[in-house]
């Protein structure tokens, strides 16, 4: 019981003490800088500290002394936020080994298989031209196929079917995989195998470039594909 400031008849208030705290997505990540009083009587009415009597600030003041502020629990979002933050960086940073592990490996596949390159054999490539030399929009990928090899001059034939996708992967050319003779393109393209085998000498080899030979390179003397992985 007590009574409020200008008041004569005592009445019972329900006194609980509060700090205000601060929440981020849901953790809390601050508060615990002041005690605050709330006081409120019977009829669920929140007293302002100004009506407070003496009585009611001297009990305010025993009951916030005898309370500790929980200040982990008020911050320990920030705990929780670093954890997650942490944990999220080393699964990133071992995605990042993996892809650059795999990414190697492709690497070291189309070195390998293009210095040993033969009749037969299936890459995955970007290419500059359509089959027959003329210009073409974007950099479509698609699959290409050694014929045989002849001299100074590989015969290649590309897919039917082409990938318009901006970046290269040879994942996305699996859905385009020829099957059958049907799904080769008719024309049998020349390339420049001498050029071919000076750009597999290259150490840091990421993709090989072709070009035509003979006749054909008078039509388009540019690069006509470029070899980036191997099946």
């Amino acid at each position: 019981m007590a009574t409020l400031k200008n008041e004569a008849i005592p009445q019972n208030f329900n006194l609980s003490i509060i700090t205000p705290a601060t929440k981020f997505l849901g953790f809390p990540v601050g508060g615990g800088l002041v005690k605050m009083s709330r006081l409120v009587n019977q009829n669920g009415q929140v007293i302002h500290a100004r009506n407070y009597s003496p009585e009611i600030k001297e009990e305010v003041k025993k009951f916030k002394k005898t309370l500790k502020i929980p200040y982990y629990k008020l911050w320990k979002g920030y705990l929780m936020i670093a954890s997650i933050a942490i944990v999220g960086s080393i699964i990133y940073s071992i995605k990042l080994n993996l892809d650059g592990k795999k990414y190697r490996n492709e690497k070291d596949n189309l070195v390998k298989s293009a210095r040993q390159l033969h009749a037969g054999q299936l890459y995955g490539a970007s290419f500059f031209t359509d089959a027959e030399g003329n210009n073409i929009e974007g950099l479509p990928g698609g699959w290409i196929k050694i014929l045989k090899i002849e001299g100074d001059t590989i015969f290649v034939q590309r897919s039917k079917k082409m990938t318009d996708r901006a970046m290269f992967e040879m994942k996305d050319l699996q859905s385009i995989k020829p099957t059958t003779d049907e799904d080769w393109n008719n024309h049998i393209e020349k390339m420049n195998y001498p050029l071919f085998k000076e750009a597999t000498l290259n150490k840091d080899l990421s993709r090989i470039d072709l070009s035509y030979i003979g006749a054909d390179h008078d039509k388009y003397s540019g690069v006509i594909m470029s070899f980036k992985g191997v099946e």
